[in-house]
């Protein structure tokens, strides 16, 4: 036995490392993306939570601060009449309202005039004194000088909404800030309008947002106080646009700015103030970025271990497939007796036995199948054995032209028909044993050998009249015997006495046959029915009943067994009476050959090409005058 060469491009093996680390490597890339996502995700949340905050917090101060300032400043106005010089009661009002207060400790008091834009020495002034850390050594009268200037600048800012900060950190060099104050309500005083200005020392508050990214604006853009170096141009920072164009107080954005990426978070902290604070997206991420690497450097440790076991595993699996495949080059070669041992319960185990037991089921198989080869040969010698016992397709003498076909179910058939001449009288016989096959076959074959001794006797006595009736109580005796009653068949027999012009015939529960009559341009159909037990259903028969009729020459006799009525088409329809009828009446007139033809080719439409359900038999004769036979012979 020639053995299949197969090539193995990839070894299970190799598959199954390759899957496993497949696997892990997408289950582990998915559960890190994951992971790394859900944090960047929380980190980015947490982060404008803490920077909303701060920035809340940060706002609320400075705002609180700046409203208690201006409350100061505003009960410092009201100590003072521009239009009067400042005595003594005036200067203790001032003093007391200065030193009440604990937010700023310079506390100044101009006259400012609008055009020319002039301000005039302070009325009031607070200097610094022990308790002031930050001021003490550092404040110096050039202060008033810068105050003056800065308020003249700030003029159309205060005469707007009556107060405002002022950054006096880059004039000073000291991280400070100013709250001005003007009493709008004289500011048509010929002597200038009465501005009250509050210096406040940042230092402490800077520290404090140290750690942070925290910017305190105006809406109009001026920068007040910065933790950390901010954007020169505040106006065109993102965040800063969000915050002044949002209808709501606080906010977050995530923004680029001169290539750098930001997370920010802003504030509207009211009198006009914006809080904003942001913080660098490396920065931000940088935990983020460092649990990536960790991941990653596990991912490759558990894909390493991964590769380890799945090759340890691998080997455990693929050694018995090895073998297994060993053995199946050894059935191959005809070698069916193997010895291979089960070394695992799991289902390699099982499957190994149930190799080796099917090993042997083949070489049972293969016996077999020889001893099915010869029966199968056995039965085409059978089939051409059986062929012999049938008459020839077409024949012809001056008193009849008969023709034929015969198509089997299977290799053997269980129909047989057959005719034989004596003298004037033509006997013929159409039989169906029930069933098909080998078992019909014989059958048949003891048929068709009770009739060819009838047919010797036949021409051993010329003078003998062989009845139907008697014909068919010696094929009952002969088909018991050989069946034992296990099969029947039914049979008709007939003869045709061409000297009388009649037809005698008997039935042994055969489909009836037809005679084709002649009558004027058409013909009439006639069955021939005669009762009669199915042959071997019982030893003897005391007699079949026989009949005889009249028939002429150009009578068409028709003879046929049931696989040609009961043969279905695709459709489970049957194939029927009045459809093989209407066929042989309208071929008639053209003879028996025309018919048989004819009607087969339409059967064989109608079965469309599938397996017979049933043997098919059919004859045709047409009775001749003898001086047409001369004429065809």
């Amino acid at each position: 036995m020639e053995q299949q060469q197969f090539k193995v491009s990839w070894s299970v093996g190799t598959k199954l490392i390759l899957g496993g680390v497949l696997l892990l490597v997408v289950v582990i890339t998915f559960l890190s993306v994951s992971a790394i996502f859900l944090l960047k995700e929380d980190k980015k949340a947490y982060l404008y939570q803490t920077q909303a905050t701060e920035a809340v917090l940060v706002g609320r101060e400075f705002a609180n601060t700046g409203r208690r300032v201006l409350g100061t400043l505003r009960l410092a106005l009201a100590s003072v009449d521009p239009a009067k010089p400042l005595d003594a009661t005036g200067t203790a009002g001032l003093r007391s309202v200065a030193e009440n207060q604990s937010d700023s400790p310079v506390l100044l008091i101009y006259l400012v005039r609008q055009r020319p834009a002039d301000v005039d020495l302070a009325l009031f002034s607070r200097m610094p004194g022990q308790s002031q850390g930050d001021f003490e050594g550092k404040w110096n009268p050039a202060t008033f000088e810068l105050s003056a200037s800065v308020l003249a600048r700030a003029l159309p800012e205060l005469l707007e909404r009556s107060y405002c900060f002022i950054d006096l950190t880059s004039a000073s060099g000291f991280p400070l800030l100013g709250i001005a104050f003007a009493d709008l309500k004289m500011k048509d005083n010929p002597g200038g309008v009465p501005v009250a200005l509050a210096v406040l020392p940042m230092g402490d508050f800077i520290r404090q947002l140290a750690a942070s990214d925290v910017t305190i604006a105006t809406r109009s853009g001026r920068l007040l106080l910065s933790s950390k170096a901010f954007s020169d141009d505040l106006k065109r920072d993102p965040l800063f646009q969000a915050a002044v164009a949002s209808q709501v107080a606080t906010g977050a954005k995530e923004y680029d700015l001169d290539g750098e990426r930001y997370l920010g978070s802003f504030l509207n902290a009211g009198m006009d103030l914006v809080v904003v604070n942001r913080t660098e997206w490396k920065k931000a991420m940088r935990a983020t970025y460092a649990l990536t690497e960790k991941f990653a450097m596990l991912g490759l440790i558990a894909v390493a271990i991964a590769v380890v076991l799945t090759m340890f595993f691998a080997k455990t699996l693929t050694a018995p497939i090895n073998r297994l495949y060993e053995a199946t080059k050894e059935v191959a070669a005809g070698k069916f007796e193997l010895d291979l041992e089960t070394h695992s319960r799991d289902e390699i185990g099982a499957l190994t036995d149930s190799f080796k037991a099917m090993s042997r089921q083949i070489s049972g198989l293969i016996q077999e199948r020889m001893k099915s080869l010869q029966m199968e040969n056995d039965l085409m010698i059978a089939a051409t054995v059986q062929q012999t016992l049938l008459p020839p397709p077409m024949f012809q003498n001056k008193n009849v032209a008969i023709h034929s076909h015969y198509k089997a179910a299977d290799q053997c058939g269980g129909d047989w028909w057959g005719f034989f001449q004596n003298g004037e009288r033509l006997t013929f016989m159409i039989a169906d044993a029930t069933g098909h096959g080998f078992p019909s076959a014989l059958i048949t074959a003891s048929a068709r050998s009770c009739v060819s001794m009838i047919q010797k006797f036949a021409e051993a006595e010329p003078d003998r009249v062989f009845s139907p009736s008697v014909l068919l109580s010696y094929a009952n005796r002969v088909i018991h015997d050989a069946s034992q009653g296990k099969i029947m068949m039914t049979f008709l027999a007939g003869v045709i006495d061409f000297s009388n012009n009649t037809l005698t015939f008997a039935s042994a529960g055969h489909n009836p046959a037809w005679l084709f009559s002649k009558n004027g341009d058409g013909y009439t159909t006639k069955s021939l029915v005669a009762n009669g037990p199915r042959l071997g259903e019982r030893q003897d028969v005391e007699e079949f009943e026989e009949k005889t009729i009249p028939v002429s020459p150009g009578d068409l006799l028709f003879l046929y067994t049931d696989g040609l009525l009961e043969g279905t088409g695709t459709d489970g329809s049957f194939y029927g009476k009045k459809r093989a009828v209407r066929m042989i009446q309208s071929n008639v007139q053209a003879g028996p050959e025309q018919v048989i033809r004819n009607l087969v080719a339409d059967f064989m439409a109608h079965n469309g090409g599938k397996s017979f359900d049933d043997d098919l038999t059919v004859a045709a004769a047409l009775l001749l005058s003898p001086h047409a036979g001369e004429a065809n012979a």
